[in-house]
């Protein structure tokens, strides 16, 4: 499986209830597997509700390829504590714990202020720039997680995150425009 992560925009509203609700907390992270029908005789409805819950215009996934990211954004594999300077830390390493446990370490949050900066930041950033960025050799010799094997990081290894990251910047570009909050969740 392996360590993901994920991504939820929140209203102000809604960051305030789940501060006093935490079965709702939850419900931003994990698939809520009690409302799933567990059919076992028909698993594409099973599927289906899986892919329904993942597929939330609010919801984001990095999944294994947090680290790589932030290694292109920061130039640090050291997840500690970080050198680089808000915003581009916070992309994946920021926010503030929140009192919810996620499966490492606790849910994290970025303040309106927080996700309008890391828009910004992004948007200034390209996919271009970030192939630019990326040295296999460096990524290796850094073990960036997941460390493919075998052979460990080439450009195919690195393509999905290439793939993704225009989706990850429309996510904060959509967050800041509507003022939303961001949750982040290592699981």
């Amino acid at each position: 499986m392996g360590i993901t992560a994920s991504y939820k925009r929140i209203t102000t509203q809604k960051f305030v209830e789940i501060q006093n609700d935490t079965k709702a907390a939850e419900s931003f992270f994990k698939l809520n597997l009690d409302d799933l029908v567990f059919d076992f005789s028909n698993p594409q409805t099973m599927i289906a509700q899986l892919q329904k819950q993942k597929s939330d215009e609010r919801y984001f996934s990095l999944e294994k390829d947090w680290h790589a990211l932030h290694f292109l954004l920061t130039g640090e594999s050291n997840l500690g504590d970080t050198q680089t300077s808000p915003p581009l830390c916070n992309v994946v390493m920021g926010g503030t714990p929140t009192q919810f446990e996620a499966s490492y370490g606790f849910v994290r949050y970025l303040t309106l202020e927080e996700v309008q900066d890391v828009a910004n930041a992004l948007n200034q950033i390209s996919v271009e720039e970030l192939k630019r960025r990326f040295n296999s050799t460096v990524f290796n010799e850094a073990e960036i997680y997941p460390n493919p094997s075998p052979g460990g990081w080439d450009e195919e290894e690195i393509e999905p995150l290439f793939e993704l990251y225009p989706k990850l910047v429309e996510f904060f570009q959509n967050a800041a425009k509507e003022g939303d909050i961001v949750l982040l969740s290592s699981d």
